[in-house]
């Protein structure tokens, strides 16, 4: 019901830093505690069986707690699958990554408040009234969760009288909160909106838990007030927490296709630079853009984009980078530009994909620190790094990047740093790509030895199909002495393409010459006389081809 991955991404959606201004800027803002409290979890997510661990836990202690609030005794387990309906509640939300984690938090501190109240004995209405209070500015409208159920504790007296004051005063902190602006929206205020992103509808699911806490209590007065048998009420309680599992599901199904999981397990390897690991996720739908963006970007930072590209099933120049028609910025942009050496677009996305919904988004800031050492921009790095110095998951990171401030020589001799650093010398370098080839033609010219930009520029034309533009990049870039070995899928285009240059009008024409002077193998042209007698021969002849450019160029559509 919970996908790891899809937690594990909440990491990146937030950086959690040991830094008293942070802390207190943070704890001082309405529902502060609760923010903190998940930042503070949140942090360790980076893993995802870690992160699946820690929210179970939390789910089950939020379990322990309403159940401590309700019974009568620790005896009375008749209860504790009632218990478990919330939670089930709880961890379906925690699905949709639009809902902050401190809608999970805030939500045990209000049971905590709920483990406080039953146990203080005298001036009861009193206390219900302060920790009401402490509740909303520490975790937010979960306070109005806290004023229902403290009158529904089944031996409490006279609930209705208890359940005004309670509600009046959270009612008037919110009122409080929203006319001073703590909140942006009447919603925020008195709604589990409150822990929504601020841009984003709340679907009304979100609602459940809130319900399923009281509706709980109510039963469980319900099952005291008709004596039941120890057993059936347990049984039952079974029921309705396998019951509540059928729309948990379905709402976590629905999620799953809003938020497709293959997202957060590409971010996950991607983050964590292990290649192997997302050449392996990619496998299973290569064919769909987005996919085959993460699939070559692994192959590039492996060195082996132009010689496995067409182990996968590649559609176009889509599979390389897929601009949105709306040109929105997402964290993939900037992974995939910088992959390309496109430093300075990568630089444009990374820094409006900086600020998450809750806070910073590591790999963007990881990203940003690196194109300012790049650009010689040492006082704005240092900021980055100082950022990432005060979160202990990215401090080593930060500490190794920070021996190149103010050292040129030592930017220009790391392989990435110093790499970056040429492309940079490219004309209009700090500009958003108009499309992904406008701004790789000139970082080429800046800097011919990036292999990676090289790769990406030829993958990119002969994935679209233009065997002329093909030609003109072989001459352009592959035709001085100390040039990369053109790769088998060029060679063959070129091949393909010398041949059907002889035979079309409006092409110009060129020979095997021209292919031997640029890098294609006799052994490529042997190959190719091959493939011509299979092509002749039929379907069958042709299916040890289906790897070359050939089979491609005829039987792929884009």
């Amino acid at each position: 019901m919970v996908n790891p991955f899809a937690l594990a991404y909440r990491e990146q959606q937030q950086l959690f830093l040991f830094d008293k201004t942070y802390i207190w800027g943070t704890f001082l803002k309405v529902g502060g505690l609760a923010t903190l409290l998940a930042r503070f979890i949140v942090q360790f997510f980076w893993n995802p069986t870690i992160a699946l661990i820690l929210t179970l836990l939390l789910l089950a202690l939020s379990v322990w707690m309403t159940w401590v609030f309700a019974r009568e005794s620790r005896k009375d387990w008749k209860i504790l699958p009632l218990c478990l309906v919330p939670a089930v509640m709880l961890g379906a939300s925690l699905a949709d990554n639009r809902i902050h984690f401190e809608y999970l938090t805030a939500f045990m501190l209000a049971q905590a408040g709920l483990v406080a109240y039953k146990n203080i004995c005298s001036r009861r209405i009193l206390w219900g009234v302060i920790i009401t209070i402490v509740l909303y500015f520490t975790a937010g409208p979960a306070a109005i969760l806290f004023a229902v159920c403290a009158a529904l504790r089944p031996s409490e007296k006279h609930p209705a009288e208890r359940a005004v004051v309670f509600l009046s005063t959270a009612a008037a902190c919110g009122l409080i909160a929203c006319l001073t602006a703590a909140v942006p929206t009447w919603a925020d205020a008195f709604t589990p909106a409150f822990y929504f992103d601020l841009d984003a509808g709340s679907p009304a699911f979100h609602w459940a838990a809130w319900i399923a806490l009281p509706v709980s209590l109510l039963l469980r007065v319900l099952i005291r007030s008709v004596r039941l048998n120890r057993w059936i009420a347990f049984v039952s309680g079974l029921a309705l927490a396998a019951l509540a599992l059928i729309p948990a599901e379905r709402f976590s199904n629905r999620i799953e296709q809003e938020q497709p999981s293959l997202a957060y397990i590409f971010e996950y390897y991607t983050n964590n630079e292990d290649w192997d690991g997302l050449i392996k996720a990619c496998e299973k739908a290569p064919w769909l853009p987005r996919t085959a963006n993460y699939l070559n970007m692994a192959l590039s930072r492996k060195g082996e984009l132009a010689e496995r590209l067409l182990d996968y099933n590649q559609r176009g120049a889509d599979a390389l980078v897929m601009v949105t028609r709306d040109r929105a910025v997402d964290v993939a942009q900037a992974h995939i530009m910088m992959a390309m050496g496109n430093v300075a677009a990568a630089q444009d996305v990374a820094f409006n994909a900086l600020y998450s919904l809750n806070g910073y988004c590591p790999a963007m800031v990881k990203i940003n620190a690196q194109v300012e050492l790049m650009r010689g921009s040492y006082e704005v790095a240092d900021k980055y790094l100082s950022l990432l110095e005060k979160a202990p998951r990215y401090r080593k990171w930060a500490r190794d990047h920070r021996s190149f401030l103010h050292d040129d020589a030592a930017v220009e001799a790391d392989p990435i740093l110093g790499n970056g650093r040429r492309n940079l010398s490219a004309k209009n370098a700090f500009v958003m790509f108009t499309n992904p080839m406008s701004e790789l033609f000139p970082i080429l010219d800046a800097n011919p030895s990036d292999k990676r930009a090289l790769e990406y520029g030829l993958c990119y034309l002969l994935l679209a199909k233009d065997l002329n533009s093909v030609k003109h990049f072989i001459t352009d870039y592959y035709s001085s002495p100390d040039s990369l070995e053109l790769p088998r899928i060029a060679q063959e285009a070129m091949v393909f393409y010398s041949e059907y240059s002889r035979n079309m009008e409006g092409v110009e024409p060129f020979g095997m010459d021209w292919c031997y002077e640029h890098g294609v193998q006799p052994e490529t042209v042997a190959r190719f006389e091959e493939y011509q007698k299979a092509a002749v021969a039929g379907p069958v002849s042709l299916k040890r081809f289906r790897g070359t450019y050939w089979y491609y160029l005829i039987h792929t559509e884009i």
